[in-house]
Formats: C-alpha cells, sequence, structure tokens
C-alpha cells in the first residue's frame, strides 16, 4: 500500500452527530450527557480531538450558548485536555445575523469551529470568532470554495482546512479532493489538511487522505458503517478502525493534546 512521506503524526478527528437523528442509528449522541459519553469512548480509541453539533431537547441542532455550554462543559469533564469544536452551519440557525447573534452570546466557548466556505456572511462570521479567540477550521466543499478562501485572505488566520468533497460517488469525491488539493497546493496554501467523506465514499476518502498525508476524520455524522460495511455500535468503533488505518499506512496516531 502506498504511503505518504510525512513524518509528523496524524490527527484522527471524531465527528460524533452531524446532523443525524436516532432514524439513522440508535446510538447517535443526541444529549450532552450523551456527547460526552461517545466523545470518552472516541478518546480512549485514540481520537486527538473532537467535533460535536450540541442538539435541543426535540433533538434539532443549535447554537443556543446554554445547550452550547452544557454540550461542552460536559464533554470537556469527560475528556479533560481535548480540543473540542462545534459547527457553524448556515442551516442551523437559518440566518446569518442571527447566526452571528448567537455565537456572541457564547459565554462557554469551544476551542474551535468548522466555518463553510460557500455560505454567505463568512468574513463576518470569521472576524467574530478570531475576536472572541477561537480557531477555525475553513470548511472547503468544491474546487471554487477553495478559490474563495484563496482570494479571502482568510488562511494565514485559521487552524486548519477541512476537504469535504460532497459528492457520493468515491470516484468522482476523489477527483473533488485531488482538485482541491491543487488549488491550495499552487497558492502555498500550508495549512493542515483534514479530509474526509460521507456516506459511501467515506473510507475510501479516508485511506486516500492517509496516502496523501493528511489528517482525517471519522465518525457518525460521516457514515455509519465500518470500513467492512458492518454497523458500527458507537463513534468509539470508527475510530479505533480509523487508527488502525493510519498505522497500516506507516504513520503514528496524533497524541491527545490540547488545541490539536
Amino acid at each position: 500500500m502506498p504511503t505518504s512521506k510525512r513524518t509528523s503524526p496524524v490527527l484522527v478527528k471524531a465527528c460524533l452527530n452531524g446532523s443525524r437523528h436516532r432514524r439513522d442509528h440508535e446510538a447517535i449522541p443526541i444529549t450532552s450527557t450523551e456527547l460526552a459519553i461517545d466523545a470518552r469512548r472516541a478518546v480512549q480509541a485514540g481520537a486527538a480531538a473532537l467535533h460535536v453539533h450540541p442538539r435541543r431537547d426535540d433533538g434539532s441542532e443549535t447554537l443556543d450558548p446554554g445547550v452550547c455550554g452544557a454540550a461542552i462543559r460536559e464533554t470537556r469533564t469527560a475528556c479533560p485536555g481535548i480540543p473540542l469544536g462545534l459547527s457553524t452551519g448556515l442551516w442551523i440557525e437559518g440566518d446569518p445575523a442571527r447566526r452571528l447573534s448567537r455565537l456572541a452570546a457564547w459565554t462557554l466557548l469551544p476551542d474551535f469551529v468548522s466555518v463553510n466556505v460557500s455560505e454567505p456572511g463568512v468574513l463576518e462570521l470569521c472576524e467574530a470568532l478570531i475576536a472572541r479567540g477561537i480557531a477555525i477550521e475553513a470548511g472547503v466543499w468544491s474546487v471554487a470554495d477553495a478559490q474563495s478562501f484563496v482570494e479571502s485572505g482568510l488562511a494565514d488566520r485559521c487552524l486548519r482546512v477541512l476537504i469535504e468533497p460532497q459528492e457520493q460517488d468515491p470516484g468522482a469525491a476523489l477527483t473533488t479532493a485531488h482538485a482541491i488539493d491543487a488549488v491550495l497546493d499552487r497558492h502555498g496554501i500550508r495549512l493542515p489538511r483534514v479530509l474526509h467523506g460521507e456516506g459511501t465514499p467515506a473510507w475510501p476518502v479516508l485511506e486516500a487522505a492517509l496516502e496523501r498525508g493528511h489528517d482525517i476524520r471519522i465518525g457518525f455524522e460521516d457514515t455509519l458503517v465500518l470500513p467492512d460495511g458492518s454497523r458500527a455500535q458507537h463513534n468509539g468503533d470508527m475510530v479505533a478502525a480509523a487508527v488502525g488505518l493510519v498505522r497500516r499506512h506507516g504513520h503514528r496516531p496524533l497524541p491527545a493534546s490540547p488545541l490539536t
């Protein structure tokens, strides 16, 4: 199996729930307590960073400061010292101004958040996050997103780039990922890159990420199954499988430490 020349450890980030519901899988963590329990499983399996979508009592996503604060507090108690990130996806609140208002009201802050470059209001959002000391993962879904990210001038102010092809065909997803890499390379963007896929491409994209020497993420947000197609019991199962892939590609998983 080909491997990259990377010598630094590979970040394995766990994405615990995303927008999924219990109808997708009975073990999707929804409440703050469930997120904390599953986060601990993921960290014990080798995750060095966590990404979660806090939920209201009815299971809907929210950026409400109370709900987000509870999820952050309980997860940090269960996984002390592990960097924790939230999503700022526009679909969560539905309006750029409302999103900014919600973030301004946060009292307990995550270590980082993901910001989708393709969404309206992204520059104002990033300025607000930077002013509050919240690190940014720039979510790049397409070649057009990659070009927009380059032109935005945000690269020097972000923690890393998330390369997130949306195609459900593995070959098409890998083609998009390669094209995004090419844009970032051409413009000298040297930020760490986390490459991941969603649905059927999830594991093939992770294999490609490790061949290219990129960091990776895995969890119920991205897929419900293990590399052999069997149904995962919880996020820890998938993280353990991803750590195994990291090692088979000749890399070392990054040990957990603050803001990795």
